[in-house]
């Protein structure tokens, strides 16, 4: 027992000169050791340190200087955005052909609306000039059988009137024709004792001319001549009529057989 204690009392005694401090190589090993492991446990707080305001600095970085990942994501976007127009300027042939449909289909109800408003215009004019043209057939076919009428009744007694009635109704032209005879025929009425009264049956429209028209007249005329008794007499008259300053005028009288 006396003789451990010493050594024991040596192995304690070498631990607290270490403690103290060794010399040496040992000197040199635990001042290398020591001071590691102080630094190496000072230096995990001040990485930390250094690393929190890393952490709480990302909400104020700009998304471009985050990391990588979001920097890809944030890069995807224009991405995105550019491939965009891409798919835009593949969709706008397709796109494009109902809106040529449509201008097609506008262009064509515009032609077709600009094609009836044509054809309704002429057809309102055609049918203004069909109308004039049926008040012009009128007007010369009332003026023929009023001519008719006037020519088929004539008195012995009114001779003078009654020619003169009807070459009222005639033109210069036509009246040139009784100059120096009119009186001679009044004479020869007189004396035959001529009695006629004219009833217009049937009256047409033959054809027009410029400013005259021709029509066809059929008439009936009762004749008397002094003390024979009345006969039926039939005619079919030709007769042109001409507007002449806005009045109608027999121009022409032809009987026809």
């Amino acid at each position: 027992m006396t003789d451990e204690d010493p050594q024991a009392g040596q192995r304690v005694r070498r631990r607290a000169s270490r403690s103290a401090g060794p010399t040496g190589a040992d000197a040199d090993a635990a001042a290398v050791v020591v001071p590691t492991e102080k630094k190496s446990a000072e230096q995990k707080p001040a990485e930390q340190k250094a690393a929190a305001p890393v952490a709480l600095g990302k909400p104020d970085t700009p998304p471009e200087k985050v990391v990588s990942g979001d920097q890809v994501a944030t890069k995807a976007e224009p991405t995105g955005a550019a491939e965009t127009p891409a798919e835009t300027a593949v969709d706008t042939p397709v796109r494009s052909k109902p809106k040529a449909g449509l201008v097609v289909g506008i262009a064509v109800a515009s032609v077709i609306a600009v094609a009836l408003a044509a054809l309704t215009v002429f057809l309102l004019v055609d049918r203004n000039k069909a109308s004039n043209a049926d008040e012009d057939r009128a007007r010369y076919v009332a003026g023929a059988r009023t001519t008719a009428l006037n020519l088929t009744t004539l008195h012995a007694d009114t001779a003078a009137a009654d020619l003169d009635k009807f070459l009222a109704g005639t033109t210069d032209e036509f009246k040139s024709q009784f100059d120096g005879r009119k009186d001679s025929f009044v004479n020869v009425l007189g004396q035959a004792g001529v009695q006629t009264d004219g009833e217009v049956l049937e009256a047409g429209f033959e054809k027009s001319d410029g400013d005259c028209g021709t029509s066809l007249v059929a008439v009936r005329a009762m004749q008397k001549n002094g003390d024979e008794a009345p006969a039926e007499r039939n005619y079919r008259l030709r007769i042109t009529m001409c507007d002449v300053d806005g009045q109608l005028l027999a121009s022409n009288v032809e009987f026809v057989p």
